[in-house]
């Protein structure tokens, strides 16, 4: 009986950790994108972070950043962010006249 119960904690241990709440982490910016005529993977990474007494005021409570496209795929990497987070970037592009 003893094992049933410490089985029991365990999966109910486990189960609140994969439905804990999760904390979303939203970062905003400037993509400076590759030409329209490039073709093939492509990846974005960060230039730098804006500080705050660069940014309007009404934007200042906001983390801003500056992105660029760069080609190729993606670089491997090792970090991750925690479990419990996820990451939205919300990219402002420019759009480039036509003609």
């Amino acid at each position: 009986m003893r094992s049933v119960r410490s089985r029991l904690a365990r999966l109910e241990q486990v189960n609140r950790q994969r439905t804990a709440p999760q904390h979303l982490r939203i970062e905003y910016g400037n993509l400076k994108t590759l030409p329209d005529d490039y073709i093939g993977p492509r990846h974005v990474v960060m230039l730098k972070q804006i500080p705050p007494e660069e940014l309007p005021p009404a934007e200042r409570a906001k983390p801003w950043f500056e992105w660029e496209e760069r080609p190729g795929p993606e670089p491997v990497t090792t970090a991750s962010l925690p479990n419990d987070e996820i990451l939205v970037q919300v990219h402002y592009v420019e759009t480039k006249p036509k003609g």
